[in-house]
């Protein structure tokens, strides 16, 4: 392996285990790109693991997403989207107190902690650290805020009541980063990730980092020359704001990786992880290693790429599907040879390698981890059960605990996202999961994962254009918030939700970016800065509104 100047990576080993089988001859060698930093892109270590054919007869294709399949709309997906998408990471948060529990994503600075779910997503996810400070805007004014009312149990909605008249504050635009040049409706917002300083978006042209004070572009780091475009990001970076990404090489070939430091904008190193094709490898950065995930899996040291563990199948004849989860990896298995389980799950920790968990036998004729939408406690989504897909959630010693459908009686199926993706579906918070849910019929769904019970249900009202949106994380003291759109005529409302019965208690009202009220809610991921004074929207696509838009108290 070589730096990106071509010289020697130091102390560089060769790689952990067999060597891997004969490549085809390197491609000539491609003009750098954006100056001295960008180096002719080939990576030239084969790292991490060996290639793991599957057994001759197995089935082919259950253990990876269909390479290339994107939803039209990923808002619209039948239950969960098969296509794994990149995380994000912002700024740090307040740790809660006891006993309420850590659900650590994306912070700023790397730093780990806080209640709050993926994203989703993201999840998943973020909070920015509190701002630079600008100058001051408006006070509060007075707004026409809406308490609401919960019927019904695990049936009822809640539907808004105009008659809060308490004080709130405004939030005003304090900048929209500027759209591309060639806005493409098609590029996915694939990560979010932040420091101090900068908010970064990453999508398949690159990463893009923009200042927190104003605005403007900061750097911007282009697919490197030898890959067509970015596959996935980590859902986070690490303490020393480093976090990774993969790169398509070809014919959906995903498992070139490379590390990226937020505070430089530079792309330390890139590495062929393994001889086999990853077509959407999930992807983890501890302060130790950059953990990949997909159809095999293993651990980069983080500093230069160099193999520093691989994960062994429990027999030559099974294959793997893994995903990442902060410092820990699911994998689940299918053997096809082998006197004991055929398949089963097993928790793995990022830094080692090693299992954390005894093994948990999975019955359904292709059962497997779709995804991660929670890393601490571990919250898993299985797919293609006996009963059909189900959240699996675990306790802090990831002892798995009682299985919930995401089929409820009576209405589609949850659309969930993991903590890889790079939009919002849901937020765990302590024992309770909160679901956006149905974009005909807008609502939040709460339900306890001990029980798998719906809790309530929470609308945004019955006015033309009204919307909800999930905010990503939670605030300090582990409340879910929301954005509500009240249709045309009246301003979007940020609002928290009680975790007992869902009513809503406004925040405050938010501006839209071009005076006009629609704020476009299902195409924006919402987060808001631990201190509470900023409202970020980061856009899924690139188009004419730009990418990110940030609104002040």
């Amino acid at each position: 392996m070589t730096q990106l100047d071509g010289s020697a990576v130091p102390g560089q080993a060769g790689p952990v285990g067999p060597p891997p089988p004969a490549q085809p001859p390197a491609p000539p060698a491609q003009p750098p790109m954006g100056g001295a930093d960008y180096a002719a892109y080939a990576p030239t270590a084969a790292g991490g693991f060996p290639a793991q054919a599957p057994p001759p007869g197995a089935p082919i294709g259950p253990y990876d997403p269909v390479p290339g399949y994107t939803p039209a709309d990923p808002s619209q997906g039948y239950g969960y989207e098969y296509q794994q998408q990149a995380g994000y990471t912002y700024p740090g948060m307040p740790v809660p107190a006891a006993p309420k529990q850590r659900n650590p994503v994306m912070l700023w600075g790397g730093i780990i902690g806080g209640v709050l779910a993926i994203a989703i997503v993201v999840g998943l996810v973020v909070l920015l650290k509190n701002d630079p400070k600008p100058a001051p805007g408006p006070g509060p004014v007075a707004d026409s805020g809406n308490s609401s009312t919960v019927s019904g149990g695990t049936s009822g909605t809640v539907t808004p009541d105009d008659n809060n008249n308490k004080t709130k504050a405004t939030f005003n635009v304090a900048w929209s980063a500027p759209a591309p040049a060639n806005t493409d409706a098609t590029n996915q917002m694939l990560g979010i990730w932040g420091t101090d300083k900068y908010a970064v978006r990453v999508d398949g042209d690159g990463v893009k980092a923009f200042n927190l004070t104003d605005g403007k572009p900061a750097w911007n780091i282009p697919a490197p020359a030898g890959s067509k475009e970015l596959c996935s990001a980590s859902y986070t970076a690490n303490s020393k704001n480093i976090a990774a990404v993969s790169f398509n090489t070809g014919d959906s070939d995903c498992s070139t990786v490379g590390a990226v430091d937020l505070s430089s904008g530079k792309l330390l190193w890139t590495v062929k992880a393994t001889a086999d094709r990853l077509s959407q490898p999930t992807l983890s950065v501890t302060d130790n290693v950059v953990v990949v995930g997909g159809n095999a899996v293993a651990g980069l040291n983080v500093s230069n790429g160099q193999p520093a563990w691989q994960y062994q199948p429990r027999d030559k004849d099974c294959t793997m599907r893994a995903r990442a989860a902060g410092n820990q990896i699911a994998i689940s298995d299918r053997c096809y040879m082998t006197s004991g389980p055929k398949s089963q799950l097993v928790i793995v920790n990022a830094d080692t390698g090693k299992p954390v968990s005894s093994p948990v036998t999975l019955t359904g004729s292709i059962e497997e981890v779709d995804s991660v939408i929670q890393d601490k406690p571990l919250v898993l989504l299985i797919t293609n059960g006996p009963n059909g897909d189900y959240i699996l959630p675990f306790d802090k010693d990831n002892k798995p605990g009682n299985q919930m459908s995401v089929k409820e009686p009576g209405s589609d199926s949850l659309r969930l996202s993991g903590q890889d993706n790079a939009f919002t579906r849901n937020v765990v918070s302590g024992t309770t999961l909160y679901v956006q849910v149905n974009p005909t019929k807008p609502a939040i769904n709460a339900y306890d994962l001990t029980t798998g019970k719906r809790l309530w249900a929470a609308s945004p009202g019955s006015a033309s254009g009204s919307d909800i949106r999930l905010v990503t994380g939670t605030d300090k003291d582990g409340k879910v918030r929301a954005m509500v759109s009240q249709g045309y005529d009246k301003p979007a409302r940020l609002v928290t939700l009680s975790p007992t019965d869902g009513s809503m208690t406004d925040i405050g009202t938010v501006a839209n970016p071009n005076g006009k009220y629609d704020l476009d809610m299902s195409t924006s991921v919402y987060y808001v800065s631990d201190d509470g004074n900023a409202v970020y929207a980061f856009r899924r696509y690139t188009g004419t509104d730009g990418p990110l838009t940030k609104w002040k108290k």
